[in-house]
């Protein structure tokens, strides 16, 4: 029977460590999880020394690794799930991130009340290129009016809209 007193215990940790690390590592196969488990064990070793019969210390320590391992190995948290093909395909990236998102739908919004507080026929020029995204030769086509004209009303309109921003939100 040995008799170790607690404040030994560090010797005991250098001398055990690589085997209890050793022993983590066989069950999980990942040397993270294993000094996580070691440490684990050695924590419990300490919390419990005073249930260590003296006996054999390096088997007490082998025995708690164990436990610890196989504890680990069951648990829920440690689990790991297989996804399929689509589910991983419905986790890829599909644009905006929330936060993207709500700037943008602000700034729509902005654009969309600056835009119907112009004249016409700048406002008509204005929603339809901005807040509806129709091209001027679409919009030109629709109303039978010149390119040209759309394209002087479109730049106007830009010019007042970007006034209207700097007195409005600025």
């Amino acid at each position: 029977m040995i008799d170790i007193e607690k404040e030994q215990f560090p010797n005991c940790i250098k001398q055990y460590e690589r085997l209890i690390i050793t022993i983590c590592l066989s069950f999980t196969k990942n040397y993270f999880d294993a000094e996580d488990l070691a440490q684990q064990t050695f924590l419990s070793a300490y919390q419990n020394w005073e249930g260590f019969d003296g006996d054999n210390l390096k088997a007490w320590l082998a025995k708690i690794a164990a436990n610890k391992c196989k504890d680990y190995l069951k648990s829920k948290a440690r689990k790991t799930v297989s996804l399929s093909e689509d589910e991983y395909q419905d986790l890829e990236y599909r644009g905006d991130s929330p936060e993207e998102t709500v700037v943008k739908k602000n700034t729509t919004e902005r654009i969309q009340i600056l835009c119907n507080k112009l004249k016409e026929p700048y406002r008509t020029v204005a929603i339809n290129y901005f807040c509806k995204d129709v091209k001027l030769s679409h919009l030109a086509k629709e109303t039978g009016q010149n390119i040209k004209t759309l394209e002087t009303q479109l730049y106007r309109s830009k010019k007042m809209l970007k006034d209207l921003w700097k007195e409005e939100f600025m």
